[in-house]
């Protein structure tokens, strides 16, 4: 109760603040409407590498902060927070984002003139991804859960599995199934005015898939935002190889970053248990045929 309580207070600080910069930027804004765009993603789903080519743009803006539909001490935001945090964005801001699908985001995006962009992955990998930076993410809620466990192994099954309220005893930290979890997104896969972007179709050769393919969907980006660049200008500029990946961590081949990477984690266990959450999901979202995997 006391971490809820001294966390709660110290958000509320925080917004305080974000509300007045938000009534700052709307008074320098009167009259006038806000371009943003939202580079938002499933967590650990890639939203560095996509925030990575969308700041090589030109006339785009980077901003340094991420809006979260909950804060990392477990506590989730609201509607005013989002509101508050967003349109303390500067015009022309690139604005990360983890935010789910619902008519409450909607509408607050809907205040500005937003160009949406959404990145999932496949959750398995998306799984063995989470499991890692709990691990070694101090400030995260779940991390001292996790590092009850006796090995990865564990850790990763709560990843999939979810960490259900009052476990360990008392607690009053939860976190859903990874399948109920990604419902909540699953949204702007369908929503007409956003672009939804495989992190496996973006990460290109030098991650361990196909340029040809990373350079189509970095067309489709040029597209959606309507910027114009020549085929060899993109090719020159937005190629793998001509970008950084170490200011990725998702980026990177190995351990968190390889596509296809949860095979090596994966044991039979942890199949059966992620099918009874989100086998299905890997069927909708072109992973799996079926669920024989």
């Amino acid at each position: 109760m006391a971490y809820l309580l001294k966390n709660s207070l110290r958000l509320q600080i925080r917004d305080t603040i974000f509300r007045g910069k938000y009534l700052k930027e709307k008074i320098s804004q009167l009259g006038k409407s806000k371009r943003l765009i939202i580079c938002n993603s499933y967590p650990k789903s890639g939203t560095h590498l996509l925030y990575q080519i969308l700041r090589s743009i030109p006339d785009l803006e980077p901003w340094d902060d991420i809006v979260s539909v909950q804060a990392l001490c477990g506590i989730m935001n609201n509607a005013n927070h989002v509101r508050w945090k967003i349109g303390s964005a500067p015009d022309g801001s690139i604005v990360r984002s983890h935010l789910m699908c619902c008519d409450e985001i909607l509408d607050i995006l809907a205040e500005h003139r937003c160009k949406l962009l959404f990145i999932y992955r496949d959750l398995r990998d998306v799984a063995v991804s989470h499991a890692r930076w709990v691990t070694k993410e101090e400030r995260i809620f779940l991390h001292d859960i996790y590092n009850q466990e006796p090995d990865f192994d564990q850790q990763l099954m709560k990843s999939i599995k979810g960490v259900p309220l009052g476990s360990p005893f008392g607690s009053n930290l939860s976190q859903p199934d990874i399948g109920q979890d990604f419902r909540r997104w699953q949204g702007w896969l369908s929503h007409p005015e956003t672009l939804a972007i495989r992190f496996e179709d973006l990460v290109g050769e030098r991650g361990g898939g196909s340029e040809d393919k990373r350079l189509y969907i970095v067309e489709q980006i040029m597209d959606h935002l309507g910027v114009s660049l020549p085929p060899q200008d993109i090719r020159q500029k937005f190629s793998s190889h001509a970008m950084n990946p170490q200011e990725s961590h998702t980026y990177r081949k190995g351990g968190k970053g390889s596509l296809g990477g949860w095979k090596k984690y994966f044991n039979q266990n942890h199949k059966q248990a992620f099918k009874a959450v989100a086998g299905d999901l890997l069927v909708e979202l072109h992973y799996e045929a079926d669920q024989s995997w």
